[in-house]
């Protein structure tokens, strides 16, 4: 996976041990967000499986699906390589873990943190359909989602978490796949803000996040949040931009809006080591 410019410019210099500190900064002097996406395999590689720790062995183990594991200890192994390319170290000194959700405490879809190297990457990985999202950005907080394109039921469009413009926007388009995309579309840009945010936090309901599905590739959403300062309606903004993963899936990643430095392009990582077009950082 071949990085899509000169990621180790203005880095001479530094010894060893400074160097994943110091592509950092890099990294984040840019704005820098990194995506990669992958298909999952259907067994498990052996070269991932040398990648894992102790426990993620002993939860691939516990996966009953042969093609789960697989999926599972793939991710894990791919990050790791993904996020060692970026820093520069081996994959191996790469430490991933997922705690508990930091709302409900559930330990299962907690977010995923890089413990070491000790930088503050911000990382967030999604799977579905048989594919694989991982986002890393160097602000405060980073959310990915990602679902794969079905049929769209009638019914669906009176779900309690669209808005209603955004029930009304559905209904105006004709059954299919125009209609599928931007049903989509709604659903991955306000799953990657609740991901961002960790979970779902108390009091906040889908239907208040108005994702601006007539607007493709970027957008800026709002979310309630706590009152403050800069925000005495208490809300937050988020920059979240559309993800052109495949054919067969929709994905979006959520970022806050008013970070400093501001965000810079989304660096898209295909598939094979290919790189795909740079997404813009503004609306």
């Amino acid at each position: 996976m071949a990085p899509p410019y000169n990621m180790f410019e203005n880095v001479g210099g530094r010894g060893a041990e400074d160097r994943p500190a110091a592509l950092f900064r890099s990294l984040r002097a840019r704005g820098d967000t990194h995506v990669w996406w992958w298909l999952q395999p259907w067994r498990t590689d052996p070269a991932d499986l040398a990648l894992l720790n102790t426990e993620e062995f002993r939860q691939a183990l516990r996966l009953h699906s042969e093609r789960d594991a697989a999926a599972y200890v793939h991710t894990r192994a791919t990050a790791r390589r993904a996020i060692g390319e970026l820093l520069d170290v081996a994959p191996e000194d790469v430490d991933i873990d997922r705690p508990p959700c930091p709302v409900c405490a559930d330990p299962g879809h907690g977010p995923a943190r890089l413990n070491h190297p000790e930088v503050s990457l911000t990382i967030s990985l999604a799977r579905t359909g048989g594919h694989t999202v991982l986002a890393v950005g160097t602000g405060a907080a980073i959310g990915v989602a990602a679902e794969r394109l079905l049929p769209v039921r009638q019914d669906v469009l009176t779900e309690s978490w669209l808005t209603a413009d955004e029930a009304l926007h559905l209904l105006e388009l004709p059954r299919g796949a125009a209609r599928e995309e931007v049903f989509y579309r709604c659903w991955t840009r306000k799953e990657a803000v609740l991901r961002a945010l960790g979970h779902i936090p108390s009091g906040i309901r889908p239907d208040q996040i108005e994702s601006y599905p007539a607007a493709t590739d970027t957008v800026l959403m709002h979310c309630p949040g706590n009152p403050d300062a800069r925000h005495p309606e208490g809300r937050t903004a988020w920059l979240v931009r559309d993800l052109a993963i495949s054919g067969r899936a929709a994905a979006a990643v959520a970022q806050p809006a008013e970070t400093e430095p501001a965000c810079g392009p989304v660096r898209i990582h295909l598939p094979g080591g290919r790189t795909g077009r740079d997404l813009p950082c503004e609306p």
